[in-house]
């Protein structure tokens, strides 16, 4: 998936993603899965020429910056492949 943001940045993702950027750059990152209700997001203050993440959650693997204005997020996949194998709760 891929991205256009403020100030000529582009953003990748591995997965779906939900970008939200007010008018200072500052922008905030979800994923678009909603299995237990929406993620910490990722973090990043942006500017003309520069990148800040300001907040990383333990879901993302790695945020690549290109010189070329991209940036890359690589979602860890086993967040995504989660499955309950036994009950958690049960009514008695």
């Amino acid at each position: 998936m891929k991205q256009e943001l403020k100030y000529g940045w582009t953003i990748i993702s591995n997965q779906a993603i939900r970008a939200y950027q007010d008018v200072n750059g500052n922008l905030a990152i979800f994923t678009e899965v909603k299995e237990f209700g929406d993620p910490i997001p990722l973090l990043i203050d942006l500017s003309e020429d520069e990148v800040k993440v300001t907040a990383i959650p333990h879901m993302v693997k790695a945020v690549h910056v290109k010189l070329t204005k991209e940036i890359e997020v690589v979602w860890s996949s086993e967040y995504y492949q989660t499955v309950a194998t036994e009950a958690i709760y049960e009514e008695e």
